[in-house]
């Protein structure tokens, strides 16, 4: 009956990866409606930091929803927009910031794009190759994989202008090493000012600290570092993209923590609600108060249930971020023994517990093998564990646990995960 439901009912264009029916979530396991257990590695697209219906989050949830549903803050305050607006703004760790609130990951974009082009009085915004930003006409012009994200929708908004991206696996560039990879792409975002954009006309350059969608790619640190420094020497506003990589996702609250940088604004959605509708953006003070009254907001942005398992959900990833910097390292060394036993894993990459799997036909070539990605992930259903896909090739599986799941339950998944590979190995050599 499911599968004959969205046949029937929902476009084709709403994609599914894993052909389950989830009825129940606890933690790091989901229940189909046989009540069959998966260990969940995506965590809804690294939404669920704490993993499936958190005790706190849900208890304030429930408390909130016995008050009022909504209210419009354009309309009245309420202290749960209020609380929370307090709670990120003193998150920001580089001056006195505001808080606006949104409602998805892509609205936090716009806005934060927004916001940079009043203040700077601007319209140019810098994005990179590999880079996901969203799926409305605007952060699907900034958003670098074209199908399927982008294709037959005409996704050209003016003013975005696109640069390389150091992946050191891959390095445009052709260096051998990620640190000569970064230098070449820092290089190439100084020429750009001379051929692609005067500096003068940019507002913004919106960077993920780790790349998200485009397969789980750390830059190289001197990378992030001397774009920071670009943008100072300019004038240009440094936009930190979290939206995937926040809320203790890489262990530290924010990911730019990790990077010897100061963004002017940060985007944040997925994860600090703990999968209700909720985003941000979070910036100094004097840009986020440089726009008019009136040209900020929304009618839901904030919505008062939202917020209030925001709250939660910010208080408990405080409380376990320990652990999170614990299990990234744990989660390295797994998967880098994953990596020494089967050559058909190209690279094993990430940022404490964001971490990812590339697999290729060969080690020598990095030819991609984006067919036995999705027969792994199909394997995965069969054994136990939700898998989900990366990269502008389609050959990454990111590995996403709650960042709070205990060790001896990352073990059974990476033993699901291995068992999985292993039967798709056999399939292919049969």
């Amino acid at each position: 009956m499911p599968h004959e439901y969205r046949e029937k009912y929902v476009p084709r264009g709403v994609y599914l990866t894993c052909n389950v029916l989830i009825e129940r979530g606890e933690g790091p396991f989901v229940y189909d409606s046989s009540g069959r257990e998966y260990i969940d590695f995506t965590t809804g697209i690294a939404v669920l930091n704490l993993g499936h219906r958190p005790p706190k989050v849900v208890e304030a949830i429930k408390g909130q929803a016995d008050k009022f549903l909504h209210q419009c803050i354009h309309v009245a305050d309420y202290m749960p927009y209020l609380e929370l607006a307090k709670r990120l703004s003193e998150s920001f760790l580089w001056g006195e910031a505001k808080t606006l609130l949104l409602n998805s990951g892509a609205e936090a974009l716009e806005n934060a794009v927004k916001i940079s082009r009043y203040y700077r009085k601007a319209p140019g915004i810098i994005v990179f190759d590999y880079a996901f930003h969203g799926r409305t006409l605007l952060t699907m012009s900034m958003t670098s994989k074209f199908r399927p994200y982008k294709y037959g929708f005409y996704a050209y908004a003016p003013g975005i202008v696109r640069l390389p991206y150091p992946y050191p696996y891959r390095c445009v560039f052709g260096s051998s090493s990620p640190e000569e990879c970064g230098e070449l792409a820092l290089e190439f975002f100084e020429h750009a000012f001379k051929t692609y954009i005067d500096p003068d006309e940019a507002a913004a350059v919106v960077l993920e600290p780790v790349i998200g969608e485009g397969g789980y790619i750390v830059p190289p640190k001197n990378f992030v570092e001397g774009v920071a420094k670009i943008t100072r020497e300019y004038g240009i506003l440094y936009v930190s993209d979290e939206v995937q990589t926040g809320m203790g996702r890489t262990g530290t609250f924010w990911a730019i923590e990790q990077f010897n940088v100061e963004p002017d604004l940060i985007t944040v959605g997925k994860a600090v609600a703990s999968g209700l509708p909720l985003s941000a953006v979070i910036g100094r003070k004097d840009i986020m108060d440089s726009v008019h009254e009136g040209g900020l907001g929304g009618t839901f942005g904030g919505n008062p249930v939202s917020a209030a398992a925001a709250l939660a959900t910010v208080e408990e990833i405080r409380n376990v971020l320990g652990h999170a910097k614990k299990l990234g390292e744990y989660m390295e060394k797994r998967l880098d023994e994953l990596y020494d036993k089967y050559d058909v894993i190209g690279e094993h990459r990430g940022l404490g517990p964001m971490r990812a799997l590339e697999f290729v036909k060969d080690r020598r070539s990095k030819e991609p093998y984006k067919k036995f990605v999705g027969e792994l992930i199909r394997e995965g259903v069969r054994n136990g564990i939700l898998l989900l896909s990366a990269g502008i090739y389609g050959n990454v599986i990111r590995v996403v646990p709650p960042i709070n799941i205990e060790f001896e339950v990352f073990d059974e998944g990476v033993e699901r995960l291995e068992r999985s590979i292993k039967n798709v190995l056999q399939a292919v050599v049969s």
